[in-house]
């Protein structure tokens, strides 16, 4: 039901976001404080900033997910579809076409 893996450029796109987001967070929190002289409120706003960048990116949003990696099938799964042709081939082996030619 829920998806939690993000693809490489969504890993790229929410470390910008949240580069992003805890810096402007940082400069207004510093420029708040300075003044207003009070470090907790500063701490405060910090604070505010780094949450708001943890829910824009620690779910898995969609807009993280736009670029899945289409990988490689397994080599199981790989042999299974070669047993699989390798006895659809036998079940029409050539001596049962000439029989279906003579009739």
């Amino acid at each position: 039901m829920f998806e939690f893996h993000i693809d490489f450029q969504g890993q790229h796109l929410a470390e910008q976001v949240t580069q992003g987001v805890i810096s402007f967070f940082g400069v207004i929190a510093f420029l708040v404080g300075l003044i207003a002289q009070d470090i907790r409120l500063s701490m405060y706003i910090f604070a505010a900033g780094v949450v708001v960048a943890a829910f824009s990116v620690i779910p898995a949003w969609p807009y993280l997910r736009k670029s899945p990696i289409k990988w490689l099938p397994s080599r199981e799964k790989l042999a299974a579809a070669a047993a699989a042709a390798a006895a659809s081939k036998q079940e029409s082996s050539p001596s049962d076409l000439k029989d279906k030619k003579t009739a």
